[in-house]
C-alpha cells in the first residue's frame, strides 16, 4: 500500500510535465523547467519501479511527438542510475535520441540489468538513437560529465537536430546523497 497522497503527487508530477512541454510546443514558452517529484525515469510502461510511479519525460515526449512540429526529440537524462523506463519506451523509435549518462559498473548497479550498457544503441528503425554513457566506477566528477557532453553527447546531438530537447534530471548523482 502506498502512503496517503503519493500517487496524487505522480499523477501531478506527470501532468505538469505534460503541460509544460505543451506550453513549449505550443511557442506560449520558449523553455521551462519542471521540477517535480517523484521522478520517472524507472517506471515502465506497465509498471512503477525505482521510486517512479510514471515515466514523466517519456510521457510528455510521446504527447510532442503528435505535434506537426515535432519531429525529433533529444532526450538528455543524468542521474547516478540508468534510465531504464525512458530508454525502453523509445528503444526502436528513430524520432527520438535517448542519451543516458549512468553508473553502470558492468550491469551491477541498479537497476542492474545489461540494458544501461553502451553497446545498448537501440533496434531496428531506432538502432543507432540510444546512447549509454555506461560508467564503470563510482565518484564521476565535473570534468568526466563535461567531457561526455562536449565530446559525445553535444556533437551527436547537433548532427540529430532536435525540434525538442526533454532533460530527465536525476537529483541522487548530488554529492551526499546515500543513494
Amino acid at each position: 500500500m502506498l502512503p496517503q497522497g503519493v500517487y496524487s503527487s505522480a499523477v501531478v508530477a506527470a501532468g505538469c510535465t505534460v503541460t509544460l512541454t505543451e506550453q513549449i510546443c505550443d511557442g506560449q514558452l520558449r523553455n521551462g523547467i519542471a521540477v517535480v517529484r517523484p521522478p520517472g525515469h524507472h517506471a515502465e510502461r506497465n509498471r512503477p519501479r525505482g521510486f517512479c510511479f510514471f515515466d514523466n519525460v517519456a510521457i510528455a515526449a510521446k504527447v510532442a511527438l503528435k505535434r506537426e512540429n515535432i519531429n525529433r526529440i533529444l532526450i538528455v537524462d543524468w542521474d547516478v542510475h540508468h534510465g531504464n523506463g525512458i530508454q525502453h519506451s523509445f528503444y526502436d523509435d528513430p524520432r527520438v535520441l535517448y542519451c543516458s549518462l549512468h553508473r553502470y559498473d558492468n550491469g551491477l548497479f541498479y537497476p542492474g540489468s545489461p540494458d544501461g550498457n553502451y553497446n545498448m544503441v537501440g533496434t531496428d528503425k531506432g538502432a543507432g538513437y540510444n546512447m549509454n554513457v555506461a560508467w564503470n566506477k563510482c565518484r564521476m566528477g565535473d570534468g568526466d560529465y563535461l567531457t561526455a557532453f562536449h565530446q559525445l553527447l553535444m556533437p551527436v546531438a547537433h548532427e540529430f537536430d532536435p525540434d525538442l530537447v526533454l532533460v530527465a534530471c536525476g537529483l541522487d548523482a548530488a554529492r551526499g546523497d546515500p543513494l
